[in-house]
């Protein structure tokens, strides 16, 4: 699948997608000073993810939520910005009615996923996670609520943010979350190719990367839904 590149109008594949912020740019407007890229701070920021220790926000371990207003603070609010340019470099991206999912199967992307970010752990020394349906389940219709929504956050329109979304489903802890959308093409050839792309782009990014190595964590879920035009990715931790 070919987009135009945001910037200059030429061919772009989705191998050249921003991995910061997910915008469609050909090879020579890709580097993100080359596009004024929103997204280069998404990693140190809870605009891409959501670490309730605290630790990332550099200020003691917490277990608050983020509220309404933590859309005004300037990790959230690139999130929105980058929204907008995804929208813009991509066009709109929630889905309506049945779509061609290209063969894909959703399920076997979240196994991937969890496998491979398993296998990262074990490479940092740190301990192992059990596959949680429960987990699974919450990122799941997250994912799915990204995708029909047409949004990119970890707090929901409703104003409903990770940890409440896991209370709700009844589990008793303290949440991580990563959140991941990257545009459908080329990468989309296999589950393991996506699969490998999200890691990778969460191990490259030093607030994902926290997330994803904390050595508290022992139970994992992923949800991923498939859209038209772009992948939606979640994961949980607890």
């Amino acid at each position: 699948m070919a987009s135009e590149c945001a910037v200059c109008g030429d061919d772009a594949t989705v191998s050249d997608a921003c991995p910061h912020c997910g915008g469609a740019y050909c090879p020579d407007h890709r580097p993100p000073d080359a596009h004024d890229c929103p997204g280069t701070a998404a990693g140190t920021t809870t605009g891409w993810r959501l670490d309730l220790d605290g630790a990332a926000r550099g200020r003691e371990d917490t277990d608050d939520s983020p509220s309404l207003s933590s859309l005004f603070r300037p990790g959230v609010g690139l999130a929105v910005l980058t929204l907008l340019v995804v929208g813009l470099a991509l066009g709109a991206v929630a889905t309506v009615g049945p779509f061609d999912d290209g063969g894909l199967d959703a399920d076997a992307v979240e196994t991937h996923i969890e496998n491979g970010s398993d296998a990262a752990r074990a490479d940092a020394g740190v301990g192992a996670t059990e596959h949680d349906e429960s987990l699974a389940a919450v990122a799941r219709a997250h994912s799915r609520d990204m995708r029909d929504r047409g949004f990119v956050n970890h707090t929901n329109p409703d104003g409903e943010s990770p940890q409440d979304r896991v209370d709700a489903a009844g589990l008793d802890c303290r949440v991580g979350e990563n959140i991941y959308q990257t545009p459908r093409g080329a990468i989309a050839t296999s589950e393991r190719a996506v699969a490998d792309h999200v890691i990778r782009s969460w191990l490259d990014s030093p607030g994902h990367r926290r997330t994803l190595l904390r050595d508290r964590y022992t139970r994992q879920g992923v949800g991923v839904a498939l859209g038209e035009d772009a992948v939606y990715v979640t994961q949980l931790f607890c």
